[in-house]
């Protein structure tokens, strides 16, 4: 389940778009890129680098936090100030180009195939046999949102670039890189609702060289002052050790970060905590934090939120 709107676009020669979230029939991704006026190139490349939600590739059960991801590339043409939208699922139009979209493009651009996966994808300018450097750091604008169609629940978010390159490396302000909201070494916090009615779910993407290729990992834990842990709504502190690895992609629910003990005394209060990447001090993370409820006439049915938690807000 995953409500936010399209909101302002980040430009670069190469986007990122850190969350996508495919079962068909019900969970899609609406994918919007479009080229800068006078600084496109003939074609557009694609990377999805995806994986399996679920251990074993199911529809449910042990969710797949450290499985690495697999890469899926397409090339399709372009022109310049073009905007294309698409279903990365292939559950609407099959994949093709959205919205009565004038222009003819030389295939799809979903995913492909059937099942619940995490991925997140990279668009890069190109001609029709490679990646090219349009010489423009800003060159490409982009924005998704994931809808889960039968309980009629989404939310978006920017795309996301290193506004310092052209190529498929993000880093992270801090380590020499151009990307500004990410978690480096550091921690955020937050709240949550009570466990036993809101799902709290924090959706992992670590950043770094290669990320064309490479299955980066990172570390994240909850953190209380004075150790790991958490608050509940009353102030009083669990301090805990849980650790979760995260491979390439995944969706870490609150529930796998906090012990069952610590998680039994918050289950009707909820509380907060700083959310803290453990990784090494060059290894960022982009994280959005999603909290939903799914029928519960408390608060009409089916609502949800997310937002960007690894801002350069503290």
């Amino acid at each position: 389940i995953m409500v936010l709107a399209f909101t302002n676009v980040v430009l670069a020669d190469t986007i990122l778009f850190p969350v996508i979230a495919v079962n068909q029939p019900n969970v899609t991704t609406i994918v919007s890129v479009f080229n800068r006026p006078g600084a496109s190139s003939s074609h557009l490349h694609f990377i999805y680098r995806l994986k399996c939600t679920f251990d074993g590739c199911g529809t449910s059960g042990t969710p797949n936090h450290t499985g690495n991801c697999v890469s899926q590339s397409f090339t399709r043409n372009t022109l310049d100030s073009d905007l294309v939208s698409f279903d990365a699922s292939g559950v609407l139009n099959g994949g093709n180009a959205l919205f009565n979209d004038p222009n003819v493009y030389d295939g799809n651009f979903s995913i492909g195939g059937i099942g619940a996966r995490r991925a997140y994808l990279l668009v890069t300018n190109s001609t029709s046999g490679g990646r090219v450097d349009v010489g423009n750091p800003l060159a490409l604008g982009g924005e998704a949102i994931i809808m889960d169609i039968a309980a009629g629940a989404a939310w978006g978010y920017r795309a996301v670039n290193d506004d310092l390159r052209e190529d498929y490396n993000f880093n992270y302000i801090g380590d020499g890189g151009g990307v500004t909201n990410a978690l480096d070494f550091f921690s955020r916090w937050f709240s949550f609702f009570p466990p036993n009615e809101w799902t709290t779910r924090f959706f992992i993407t670590p950043i770094g060289d290669s990320m064309n290729s490479a299955n980066l990992t990172g570390t994240v834990s909850l953190s209380a002052s004075g150790g790991s842990g958490i608050y509940d709504r009353g102030g009083t502190q669990y301090l805990f050790t849980q650790d979760q690895n995260v491979t390439c992609t995944a969706g870490v629910n609150l529930s796998d970060l906090i012990d069952s003990t610590a998680l039994s005394a918050v289950q009707n209060t909820g509380g907060w905590a700083w959310f803290r990447n453990m990784t090494s001090a060059t290894g960022s993370m982009l994280v959005y934090k999603l909290e939903y409820v799914v029928n519960n006439p408390a608060y009409g049915g089916t609502n949800n939120n997310a937002y960007l938690l690894s801002s350069e807000d503290y």
